[in-house]
This record gives C-alpha cells, sequence and structure tokens, in this order.
C-alpha cells in the first residue's frame, strides 16, 4: 500500500496531489484517497513522491550481440529499469546490422533471454545501413520488428526514403531517421575516411539540412510515419513546428544531454578525455529552442540515445562518441527547474509522447494509463530525492556519461513492468522487508 503519493496519468489527464494505491501480485488493486487497510499489506508512507506509467524509451543502443564490451543487454535493460523505464525500443546499429530475418530472429531471442525489460527492436531500413538497397520491411515487421532505422547513419537519397515512407504507413510503424545530411558532413570534413559515424566536424547545417529534406519527402507521400531523432539546434525545431503547423503527421525527439549540456565536455573520470556525442552538443540558445519546442509539444518525446563504450587503451584518445545514459534521463530533465515545475508534461514525453511514436507496436506494451484492475506498469520515484552515479549503483557496462559522480536529483524507488517488479530501490526493499 503506497500512501500519500502524487498520482500523475497524463494518458488520462490525471494529477492527483494525493492517493494510496494497493499493489497485489503485480495488479493495481484500489487506487483512491484513505483506503482503508488492507490485511498483509505493507504500508509505505511517501508523501511527495511521484507515481506515473512506466516510462518507454524510443531510441537505444545496447550492442548486443556484437559487442558485449561495450555494453550488455542485461545491464542495460537493468539499468533501463532503474532509471523508470518499463520498456525500450533499440536500434539495429549491431554488428552485423539487424537487416535480414534471420538476423532479427537472433537479436529478439536473446532481447528476450536476457531483457529486464520488454525490448521493441527496430530492424535496418537499409542493407548494412549504407543507404542504397532497402531490406524486407514487410518480412522484417512479420517476423517482429517494431519499426525500421538506419540510425548513425543516412545515407538514403529522397526516392528510397519515399518509398520506405509508403511501406512503413501499409505496415502502421515508425521510421525513425538520424538527420545529418552525409553530404554537408562530407564537405566539412573534407571526406576523411570512409566512415561517417567517425567524423569529426558536425555542423548544424547538416541536422537542418537533413530535416528539411525528410519533411519534403513526407509533403510529397502524405506519410504519417515518419520519426525524426534526436533534434539538437533551433534551426531544427523551426522546421518541424512549421511542419506541424502546416498539418504533417510527424514526431520528434530530444536527448536529456542535448536538453542540458552545451559546449566541449571531458570525461568526469579521466577529465583528460574529451567526451562527444553524435549529433554534437550545441549553444545554449539551441538549448533553450530544444525545452520551448519539448513544453509547447513540437517535440513529442525524450529518449535516452543510451551509446554505452569502452575506455580506449591511449589515454589521450578521444572516446567514440556517444553518452551511457539510460539510468539518468529522469534525473537530469530534473536538473532545470522550470521543467520540474512541470512534472506532468515531463511525464508525459516519457509515456504518451513515446507510445505515439511507436505506432502500432506500442499496443504490445500494457494499456497507457493507470487503472485498477490492470498489471502494475509504473514507476514510483521521489524528486526531492538525489543520488550520484558511481560504481555502486551504475549498472551499465559503459560508463561514458558527463554525469559520472555528480549529484543528480529524482531517485526512482521501483519500477514495475508488466506487473513484475523491474527494479526495487535497494533502501525501499529493506524497509518493505521490515515491514
Amino acid at each position: 500500500m503506497l500512501r500519500g503519493v502524487r498520482l500523475i496519468d497524463p494518458s488520462g489527464g490525471l494529477d492527483l496531489p494525493s492517493c494510496d494505491l494497493l499493489l497485489s501480485d503485480g495488479v493495481v488493486k484500489r487506487i483512491g484517497s484513505s483506503l482503508p487497510p488492507s490485511a498483509g499489506a505493507a504500508e509505505l508512507e511517501r508523501p511527495g513522491t511521484v507515481v506515473a506509467p512506466a516510462f518507454l524509451d524510443v531510441h537505444c543502443h545496447l550492442r548486443e550481440p556484437g559487442q558485449p564490451w561495450k555494453e550488455r543487454v542485461a545491464n542495460a535493460t537493468a539499468a533501463a529499469a532503474a532509471g523508470g523505464f518499463g520498456a525500450v525500443a533499440a536500434m539495429a546499429n549491431l554488428h552485423p546490422a539487424v537487416d535480414n530475418v534471420p538476423r532479427l530472429r537472433q537479436v529478439i531471442t536473446k532481447n528476450r533471454s536476457w531483457g529486464r525489460v520488454p525490448i521493441l527492436q527496430f530492424a535496418a531500413c537499409t542493407s548494412a545501413l549504407l543507404g542504397q538497397d532497402p531490406a524486407d520491411v514487410e518480412a522484417l515487421v512479420a517476423a517482429g520488428a517494431a519499426g525500421i532505422s538506419d540510425d548513425g547513419r543516412n545515407g538514403m537519397d529522397h526516392d528510397t526514403l519515399a518509398r520506405l515512407l509508403q511501406r512503413a504507413d501499409a505496415l502502421g510503424i515508425p521510421l525513425a531517421v538520424h538527420p545529418e545530411d552525409e553530404r554537408v558532413l562530407a564537405t566539412a570534413n573534407e571526406w576523411s575516411g570512409s566512415d561517417p559515424t567517425a567524423w569529426s566536424f558536425r555542423p548544424p547545417e547538416a541536422e537542418e539540412a537533413a530535416v528539411a529534406s525528410i519533411l519534403a519527402a513526407v509533403r510529397e507521400t502524405g506519410s504519417t510515419s515518419l520519426h525524426i531523432q534526436h533534434l539538437t539546434t533551433a534551426g531544427s525545431v523551426a522546421l518541424v513546428r512549421s511542419a506541424k503547423a502546416e498539418g504533417l503527421k510527424v514526431t520528434a525527439e530530444v536527448t536529456p544531454h542535448h536538453l542540458m549540456l552545451d559546449g566541449l565536455l571531458r570525461d568526469p573520470a579521466q577529465p583528460e578525455r574529451p567526451l562527444a556525442c553524435n549529433p554534437p552538443l550545441r549553444t545554449r540558445a539551441d538549448r533553450r529552442a530544444l525545452w520551448e519546442a519539448l513544453l509547447d509539444g513540437t517535440i513529442d518525446a525524450v529518449a535516452s540515445d543510451h551509446a554505452p563504450h569502452e575506455l580506449p587503451s591511449d589515454p589521450l584518445q578521444r572516446r567514440a562518441a556517444g553518452f551511457s545514459g539510460i539510468q539518468c534521463v529522469l534525473s537530469v530533465l530534473l536538473l532545470d527547474e522550470a521543467a520540474a515545475a512541470n512534472l506532468p508534461r515531463l511525464i508525459e514525453v516519457l509515456t504518451v509522447g513515446p507510445r505515439l511514436v511507436m505506432r502500432r507496436s506500442a499496443a504490445t506494451l500494457p494499456d497507457a494509463g493507470l487503472a485498477e484492475g490492470r498489471p502494475a506498469h509504473l514507476t514510483w520515484f521521489d524528486p526531492a530525492g538525489s543520488w550520484s552515479p558511481d560504481p555502486t549503483n551504475w549498472l551499465s557496462v559503459g560508463a561514458n556519461t558527463p554525469f559520472w559522480r555528480q549529484e543528480l536529483p529524482g531517485q526512482v524507488l521501483a519500477t514495475f513492468s508488466h506487473g513484475r517488479a523491474a527494479y526495487v530501490n535497494r533502501r525501499l526493499s529493506e524497509e518493505m522487508s521490515l515491514a
């Protein structure tokens, strides 16, 4: 029995400041004010804490199978649960890429065996993510793909993207695009090497050119399946806002690090090492534009873009681009005081918005709202609590986070997924045992 909690459920428009919940055998049995005691129930009085539907991450990288030294599915999904996520959507850029049915089936089997929470698996748009030969999207969806994306690359030409958007529409799945125009990147980097993911210079013009191009494909096809990943610039925000105003059915996401950080970063664990992500961190003006877009509904979802990497052997070498961050998404968002004062919207972009992005795949998850008689699929957190990512509590294999050992607000107390406790805070577990 949770007593005196704040219940926020954006799917039902609920924000109840003081509420009791009775959970039993993985089911939400009762919701109400001043509920009578229930025989055998441990009573936990936690005024000021929040219960919300479990979060959904629409963009993370699990690395396994293929690169287990960077991340393990078990670790990543345990970190997700500790961050309040009851399910995640994993990208297709494994090694090798998830671009055919046998590979997809292998990955889904591993996900089900190792995942602490359900994993919605994306497949590739094109063979080897190269943007040239379209994948057999229909067969991949029939085999269990939740969506398609060449995330990490953006090599498709206009006609290929347009045809894939139409196929995604027919299947009711999202087509998620990494918005960086590789022709602009190539010019900026003077074609330095064959791997665009390793190019250092990633100007905002590359993103804005890509956003304009993919929105043009949506206008041409009338597609409703486009999802734009990790927006970072004010120019991109303006393009998406204008597109939505004219009636285009597109969704967009932002990451916590692009909302909260700007400039060059050093690795807190090893200050001699620089940290970077693709696309890069932008300016304070860009961050303000991202926050405005998140709060006014232009941006639909917050996604972790969890990208764990190992430490390089050379102490002067830059880490591979990307941050490990699925465990601290909520906490990083709460660093912004204005955002923390608007908890219903923050929870909406972690719950309702991601379900909108995932389209029909979201139907494989429990119902979005909290209601009596449903399996518990919820997150319970304390906005006033705090924690600091360090080796004692960090669950991802990759510790490449700019927030290492930094005191962060917001402490997840428990996450239930499909009626099962996927995560319970250690102190809370001890208290429940005593009760």
